[in-house]
């Protein structure tokens, strides 16, 4: 048993039932519609005159059109977050709860409200997290019913793996692998929560050993030298590398997970950047199933070419 794949949402193809929004082309549609209606109605009274002033600024069909169509744009603006809202993977707030309570499945509050600060509640990617890994809560012993349970009863854990027999070789065993909020080391008290909620008598199978085990920090550091034309503001171009670099650490810090050493060679390219030295880590980081790299340090020097 391992963690299960999951359906990278991102991926999904736009719905058929959201409408690409174009004011030029709803106004258009508004000038050739008025065009045809006052050609009829010519026909039936050739006394009136000819609309041949449709391409002016102050003309006041024009004006009512646009007027008209903005009022169309929102319209099926409207309609387009009513069709956001039913859907899982576009719904937020609100109506994301709506949809969740359907399984059950409550937004969680993380910190309690306490004089003039409102609570800290659970945000809509981890709800949304939850409420999908939730269709495999009557699976008692899943995958992703013991994700489920653990980011439920501990909803501050940044990842949580499962290890079974394929990963550790031991037959009937579970090992529920955790790290805690942003990468740091998982607590006592959380080890101990999700622990009481994985061994749940409707969660585990009887026959059935589950153990919460803290994921092990891999931490590493970025140390890099950038080559920069003459011109950009260093530091600008410094900053930016180290904000790419960064964004690539941190989605790989998951539990299971390696970081290429090119991949973070490679982040550092962007626009003014010439060429990129990259001293530090000297090696992948390979993929360990109870191991979290956890980037600790970005060390990035400039220099400007000659």
């Amino acid at each position: 048993m391992s963690a299960p794949t999951t359906i990278d949402l991102s991926r999904l193809p736009f719905p058929a039932a959201i409408e690409a929004l174009d004011f030029e082309t709803l106004f258009a549609a508004f000038r050739d519609r008025f065009q045809a209606a006052w050609d009829e109605a010519r026909a039936d009274n050739p006394d009136l005159p000819p609309y041949e002033v449709g391409g002016l600024e102050t003309d006041p069909v024009a004006i009512v059109g646009q007027a008209w169509s903005y009022l169309r744009l929102l319209d099926r603006a409207r309609v387009n977050d009513a069709v956001r809202s039913v859907l899982a993977p576009m719904a937020r707030g609100s109506d994301l709860d709506q949809i969740a309570s359907r399984q059950g499945v409550l937004r969680l509050e993380l910190v309690p409200a306490s004089g003039n600060e409102p609570a800290v509640m659970e945000g809509d990617a981890q709800l949304l997290r939850r409420y999908l890994l939730s269709f495999d809560r009557p699976s008692a012993g899943s995958a992703s019913r013991y994700l489920y349970e653990a980011w439920t009863s501990a909803p501050k854990l940044h990842d949580v793996r499962v290890n079974g027999r394929a990963v550790h070789g031991r037959i009937g065993d579970t090992d529920v692998v955790i790290i805690g909020e942003n990468g740091v080391a998982a607590t006592q008290a959380e080890l101990a929560v999700v622990q009481a909620a994985v061994q749940a008598p409707d969660v585990k199978p009887e026959a059935v050993g589950v153990s919460v085990l803290p994921a092990t920090r891999h931490e590493f550091q970025v140390v890099q030298t950038i080559l920069v034309p003459v011109g950009p503001d260093a530091e600008i171009v410094r900053k930016e590398a180290e904000d790419r670099v960064r964004l690539i650490a941190d989605s790989r810090m998951k539990i299971g997970a390696g970081v290429p050493r090119d991949l973070l060679a490679g982040a550092s390219f962007g626009p003014s950047v010439i060429d990129v030295q990259h001293h530090e880590p000297v090696a992948d980081i390979v993929a360990h199933p109870y191991t979290v790299p956890v980037l600790t340090l970005i060390d990035i020097t400039v220099e400007v070419a000659s």
